[in-house]
C-alpha cells in the first residue's frame, strides 16, 4: 500500500515530510512532486494558489489519487497567475490511473482542468467555475470518467475570441472509451458538454445541461457515441444567447468538412435517447454544413417548447441506416415544429408531434398528430437550477402511451431506469401502468444483411451483364423469366439493368406462379430496388406490372398520376372484388417521394385489407383496401418498364424486383431496406495501439489490436504492413522496430465473400535512437525530427512550468534556444517535413 501525503493551506510546510497528517505540506504541487505512482494526496480546506502539474505513470494496482479532506472545501485559484492562454490551472499530462476527486478549481486564464495523453484518468465531484477557457478539456486521452463536477462561468473569452474547442465547458478531443455522468454543467459562455473531433466510444448520461451559450451537448466527428438520459434547457437567460441574440441547440450534430459524407472521423453509430430537452433554440440540430446521418438513432426523447423549430435537420446526401422514432415533439408555445432540408433517406416513425410536421416527414401509419400530449405539466417555469424532468412526465391517458415501437438492444429502460417491456411509450418516460398493448410481432429477422425470403413469389437481381433475359432467381417454383424485347432500348451496368429509352421487359408466359399463391394468401408484396430516370414520367409510369392492358390489371407499382397530376411520386393499384378492374382506389405517396435517386419502393396488402406503401424503408402512405382476389385474370404476364399497350414507359436503372405472396411487416421492410446498405457496406477496417504508444525509444514493441474491424460475411485474412518492410497475418500481432524512424502502418482485411479493404495510418510509428539520460517524472523531453530521414534536428525538455528548452543536433538557428512553451516551439519550427516528437514512451505528439 502506497503513502498518503497531506496538504494544508493554513498550517503547511514545504519543509515538512508530508506522510504525517500533523505536518502536512504547504502546497499541493509539493505533495506531487514526493509522491509516486500508489500513493494519494489528501488536501485540506483552504484556498491555493498554485498551478498543478501532474505527470505520474501509474498502474493498475498502483494508482494515484488527489482527493478533498471529506467535508472540507479545497480551492485552486488561479488569480494573479501567470498562465499562459492555451494552458490550464491543473494538468495531467502523459499519466496513468490517476484521479481528482472534489477540489474546487476557479479564475483560471485558461482552462481550468487540462487533462492530455493519459490513460484510466477519474475526474470526480470537482467543482470547475470562472475560467477563461473551457472548464475541463480531455485530449488524446483514453479511458476517461468524468463524473459528478459542477462547471460552470466558463469560457469567458468567447465573446472577445470567439469559440475554440478549448472553450468548451466540458470538451473531449481524440479520445477513447469516454465516459461523462451525473454533471452539472451550466451558465458557460461557449459550449457545455462537446465531443470534439476524433473521439470514440463516449458515453454522456444523465447530465445536467442549461444556458451555455452555444449548445448544451454537441457531436463533432466522432464514432460510437451514446447521449442518453440527460436533461438540457435554456431559460432565456438574456446574457447567454447566441451571437445571433437566439437560444443555444439543445443537441447538436456537427461534422468537419473532410467527413461530412464519409471518412475515417465521419460522425456515425450516434444514439441519442431518452433526454428531455426543453425550451431550447432548437431541440436536436445537425449543422448547416450538412454532413449527412449514418448509423444514426434519435429514440424515445421528450423535446419541449423550443423558440426556433423542436427540430433542425439539415444534409447533403440522404442519410443511411437512420432513425428517428418514438420521440414526442411539442410546442406549446406555437413555434416551430421541425425544419428539415433534405430528410431523404431517414426512417421517421411512431412520434408524437403537437402539430402537423409536414408531409415529407409524417408517418400516416405510425406518427400521431395530438395538441394535448397529455404531459405533467407542459408548460412548467423553466429557472435556472429548478428544472425537473417530472414535469414532463406522462400522465394518464396520454397518447403516447403504448405507441411506440421496440427497437432490441436500444433505450430499453426510459431516462429513470423503467422497463420498456412490451410495447413502449413514446418519449424518454415510460408510463407506470401495465402494457395494455402488445407489440406488433413479425417472424423472426434472418441476420443483418440477409434478404426475407419467406414468401417469395419471384426474384430479379439483374447481374446477368449481357443479353436479352433477366432470370427469375427466387428458386420458388418454375422460374418466371423475362425477356427484354429490344436489347438496345437498354444497357446492363455494374449497378444493374438501365432502360434509357421504351422498351417492355415482359414473362412468356402468364405469372401464374405469383397469381396463384397470392390468391391463396390474399396478400402480396411489390418491391424495386431503383433508379429513376427523373421526376417527370406519369401515366402511371409502369414499374412493375401485372396487367393487360392499361386500364385492366391485377396489380401495378408505377411512378407519376396523370394530366397535371403529380409526377414525382409513386402509387400502386390492386385489383380486389371490391375495386375496380384498374385496382382503383389507388395508395399513392406523397409529392416528392420520387426522387431520380437510389430508392425502395415497397407496396404491401394484407389480408385484412390494410395496404401501405414504403419509400426507403418509411411508411408514406396507407389505405384499406377490401376485399379478396378471386377476380383476378389468370391469363396476365409479368411485364417492367411498361404497358402491353406500349404506352406507359418508366424509363431508370432497375436493380432489385421482388414479388412476394404474402404482406411483409414494416419491420421486414425495414430490414430489406437495411440490407442493402449493410451490404454494399459490408466491411469496414480499423486498428489502434493497445500497448507501447505511437512513438518510443530503439528497439519499441507495438501490440496492434484490430477488434474493430468488421465484415458481414466474416473476415478470412488479415495482412499488416508496419513500415519497416516487415509484415504479419495474425488479428492482433506485436511488433518491435529495432531501428530509428518514422513509420506507416496499413492493415488490409479480406472477407469470406472475396471483399478487400486497407486502412493505412500515415507517419503512425515513431522510433528515436537511445534517450537522452533520465529525468524526473515532472519533465517531459522531446525532439525535432525531420520526417524524410529520421534525423534529429533538435533535442529538447520541457520543465514543470511548462517553459522549453532545446539544443540543436545539426548547427539549427542556435546552439541553445528557450521557449515560454512547447506549443512555442511547435509553432515556430515544425512543418510538413518536421515534427515534433516526445521521447518519453507516455508521450505523444
Amino acid at each position: 500500500m502506497g503513502s498518503t501525503y497531506y496538504v494544508s493551506a493554513t498550517n503547511g510546510n514545504n519543509n515538512n515530510p508530508g506522510n504525517d497528517p500533523n505536518y502536512p505540506l504547504r502546497t499541493i504541487q509539493a505533495a506531487i512532486n514526493k509522491a509516486q505512482s500508489g500513493d494519494s494526496i489528501t488536501v485540506r480546506g483552504g484556498t491555493y494558489t498554485e498551478r498543478l502539474h501532474i505527470q505520474k505513470p501509474g498502474t493498475a494496482g498502483a494508482s494515484f489519487a488527489i482527493t478533498t479532506d471529506p467535508g472540507e472545501q479545497a480551492i485552486i485559484d488561479g488569480t494573479g497567475l501567470d498562465i499562459p492562454e492555451d494552458a490550464a490551472l491543473v494538468v495531467i499530462q502523459q499519466s496513468q490511473n490517476v484521479s481528482l476527486t472534489g477540489l474546487t478549481i476557479r479564475n483560471s486564464v485558461g482552462c481550468g482542468i487540462l487533462v492530455g495523453k493519459s490513460s484510466q484518468i477519474t475526474i470526480d465531484g470537482c467543482k470547475v467555475e470562472y475560467c477563461q477557457a473551457g472548464g475541463l478539456f480531455a485530449d488524446q486521452c483514453d479511458t476517461l470518467l468524468v463524473q459528478k463536477c459542477d462547471i460552470s462561468g466558463c469560457a469567458r473569452r468567447f465573446l472577445a475570441d470567439g469559440a475554440s474547442d478549448t472553450n468548451s465547458a466540458l470538451g473531449v478531443r481524440q479520445s477513447r472509451d469516454v465516459t461523462i455522468q451525473e454533471n452539472l454543467v451550466h451558465e458557460n459562455s461557449d459550449r457545455g458538454i462537446a465531443i470534439l473531433p476524433g473521439c470514440e466510444k463516449v458515453k454522456a448520461f444523465r447530465n445536467t445541461c442549461y444556458d451555455n451559450r452555444n449548445g448544451q451537448i454537441g457531436i463533432t466527428s466522432s464514432v460510437d457515441v451514446l447521449i442518453d438520459s440527460n436533461l438540457c434547457y435554456h431559460t432565456g437567460n438574456t446574457e447567454l444567447l447566441t451571437l445571433q441574440g437566439q437560444r443555444g441547440p439543445g443537441i447538436t450534430k456537427h461534422d468537419l468538412a473532410q467527413y461530412r459524407t464519409g471518412g475515417m472521423w465521419h460522425t456515425r453509430n450516434i444514439r441519442v435517447v431518452n433526454n428531455y430537452i426543453v425550451g431550447c433554440g432548437v431541440g436536436f440540430q445537425t449543422s448547416r454544413t450538412g454532413g449527412q446521418l449514418t448509423d444514426f438513432q434519435l429514440a424515445h426523447n421528450t423535446i419541449l417548447n423550443s423558440t426556433e423549430s423542436l427540430l433542425d435537420i439539415n444534409v447533403i446526401n440522404a442519410g443511411t441506416l437512420s432513425y428517428i422514432e418514438n420521440n414526442v415533439l411539442a410546442a406549446a408555445n406555437g413555434n416551430g415544429i421541425v425544419h428539415i432540408s433534405n430528410g431523404a433517406g431517414v426512417i421517421w416513425r411512431n412520434n408524437l408531434w403537437s402539430d402537423f410536421p409536414g408531409m415529407n416527414i409524417f408517418n400516416p401509419v405510425s406518427d400521431i398528430v395530438e395538441a394535448n400530449i397529455g404531459l405533467v405539466d407542459i408548460d412548467a417555469p423553466v429557472v435556472a437550477g429548478e428544472v425537473k424532468p417530472d414535469a414532463y412526465k406522462l400522465a394518464g391517458g396520454s397518447v403516447a402511451i403504448d405507441r411506440g415501437i421496440p427497437r432490441d438492444g436500444v433505450a430499453t429502460v426510459d431516462f429513470w431506469g423503467n422497463s420498456r417491456a412490451g410495447a413502449p411509450d413514446i418519449g424518454a418516460n415510460e408510463f407506470p401502468n401495465p402494457t395494455t398493448r402488445e407489440p406488433a410481432r413479425s417472424a423472426a429477422l434472418p441476420r443483418s444483411g440477409d434478404r426475407i425470403t419467406d414468401g417469395l413469389s419471384a426474384l430479379y437481381t439483374f447481374k446477368e451483364g449481357k443479353g436479352r433475359d433477366v432470370k427469375d432467381v427466387s428458386n420458388a417454383g418454375q422460374a418466371l423469366n423475362l425477356r427484354i424485347t429490344n436489347e438496345s432500348a437498354v444497357q446492363w451496368t455494374n449497378d444493374g439493368l438501365l432502360v434509357k429509352t421504351p422498351v417492355r421487359i415482359i414473362s412468356d408466359q402468364p405469372a401464374r406462379k405469383i397469381i396463384d399463391a397470392c390468391r391463396a394468401s390474399n396478400e402480396i408484396t411489390l418491391e424495386a430496388w431503383i433508379v429513376p430516370a427523373n421526376t417527370t414520367q406519369d401515366g402511371p409510369a409502369r414499374i412493375i406490372s401485372l396487367s393487360k392492358n392499361k386500364v385492366e390489371r391485377n396489380f401495378t407499382l408505377g411512378q407519376g398520376l396523370w394530366d397535371n397530376q403529380p409526377q414525382n411520386l409513386y402509387m400502386a393499384r390492386l385489383r380486389t372484388t371490391q375495386t375496380s378492374t384498374n385496382g382503383l382506389p389507388a395508395v399513392i405517396s406523397p409529392a416528392g417521394t420520387a426522387t431520380a435517386t437510389l430508392s425502395h419502393v415497397v407496396y404491401t396488402r394484407s389480408s385484412d385489407g390494410q395496404a401501405t406503401l414504403y419509400v426507403n424503408g418509411q411508411a408514406r402512405s396507407a389505405l384499406k383496401i377490401a376485399g379478396n382476389f378471386d377476380t383476378w385474370d389468370n391469363t396476365m404476364q409479368l411485364m417492367l418498364a411498361d404497358e402491353l399497350s406500349d404506352d406507359r414507359p418508366w424509363l431508370g436503372l432497375y436493380r432489385l424486383v421482388a414479388v412476394y405472396s404474402r404482406a411483409l411487416s414494416a419491420g421486414e421492410v425495414l430490414h430489406n431496406y437495411e440490407a442493402t446498405f449493410i451490404t454494399d457496406n459490408t466491411l469496414t477496417v480499423s486498428f489502434r495501439i493497445v500497448t507501447g504508444g505511437g512513438r518510443g525509444v530503439a528497439p519499441h514493441t507495438v501490440e496492434f489490436d484490430s477488434s474493430d474491424s468488421v465484415a458481414t460475411a466474416g473476415i478470412a485474412t488479415y495482412y499488416w504492413e508496419f513500415g519497416d518492410g516487415q509484415t504479419s497475418n495474425q488479428a492482433n500481432p506485436t511488433h518491435t522496430y529495432e531501428a530509428a524512424g518514422v513509420y506507416s502502418v496499413s492493415l488490409t482485411v479480406t472477407d469470406k465473400k472475396g471483399s478487400v479493404k486497407k486502412l493505412v495510418h500515415p507517419d503512425l510509428i515513431t522510433v528515436v535512437p537511445a534517450p537522452l539520460p533520465p529525468v524526473p517524472p515532472e519533465y517531459a523531453r522531446f525532439m525535432l525530427v525531420e520526417i524524410g530521414t529520421s534525423a534529429i534536428r533538435a533535442f529538447g525538455i520541457q520543465y514543470p512550468n511548462y517553459r522549453c528548452a532545446i539544443a540543436w543536433n545539426d548547427g539549427g538557428p542556435a546552439i541553445q534556444m528557450f521557449f515560454a512553451s512547447v506549443d512555442d516551439v511547435a509553432r515556430t519550427f515544425t512543418d510538413e517535413t518536421t515534427k515534433l516528437i516526445w521521447v518519453d514512451e507516455s508521450g505523444a505528439d
